[in-house]
């Protein structure tokens, strides 16, 4: 069964906007899941550029991942976990840092455990998810450090 045919099996969301114009995949998730995958209002992607170095924006777009996620079975995207990750080591908060890119990585793992790979983009193999292993240990011993002075 493909994504859309899983969403659209839990509403029937229009295709069309009024004025006839297709609405963006976006709007559809929006629409679908009652507005999970938006901050303030806006699509998480809409925020990535302008508030990348906001931490509490890069929190509040993990949490719509991770929403929309529960309710459109759409794996969340790495880059906003990066974000708070990079964001909450330069301001040494460590344990931030740890607890995002653990949450991620399980998060990620659940995901695929339950739904396979197969009609999915695999976060898995991108950069980013990658980027986010490896800083974990770093953080990891940085914690340790702080905690032991």
């Amino acid at each position: 069964m493909s994504l859309l045919s899983k969403l659209f099996g839990k509403k029937n969301p229009a295709l069309q906007k009024p004025n006839g114009e297709p609405k963006a995949f976006g709007e559809l998730i929006a629409e679908i899941t009652d507005g999970a995958n938006l901050v303030e209002g806006k699509q998480t992607w809409e925020l990535a550029e302008d508030k990348k170095h906001d931490l509490n924006y890069m929190k509040k777009c993990c949490d719509a991942e991770l929403n929309t996620m529960n309710k459109a079975g759409i794996v969340p995207a790495p880059y906003y976990f990066e974000r708070v990750a990079i964001l909450s080591r330069k301001g040494k908060d460590y344990a931030q840092e740890v607890a995002y890119c653990k949450k991620y990585i399980e998060v990620v793992k659940d995901f695929y455990e339950a739904n396979g790979a197969e009609g999915f983009a695999d976060v898995r193999k991108g950069p980013r998810y990658k980027a986010i292993i490896k800083r974990l240990p770093k953080a990891k011993e940085l914690l340790r450090k702080t905690l032991n002075k």
